[in-house]
């Protein structure tokens, strides 16, 4: 039985990655994982001194609606 491109493509995705890592799968900045960090848009890990992010966190946080803030507004 062949496994379906799901389970591959999911086995090949760390379950943790680096802040840098993080931004460049989202194509922002590290000062934005930061900031969605800091909001708790984006749950991490911390091993350490290193911050982590869970991957399924980062499919989560892609596919969930984000609201912009107006100016002004905390």
């Amino acid at each position: 039985m062949r496994p379906s491109q799901n389970e591959t493509s999911a086995r090949k995705m760390p379950f943790l990655v680096s802040k840098r890592e993080a931004a460049a799968l989202l194509g922002v900045c590290v000062r934005s994982i930061d900031n969605y960090v800091a909001a708790k848009e984006l749950p991490c890990r911390r091993l350490g001194r290193r911050v982590l992010i869970p991957y399924a966190a980062l499919v989560r946080f892609v596919r969930q609606d984000h609201v912009a803030k107006r100016e002004g507004e905390l």
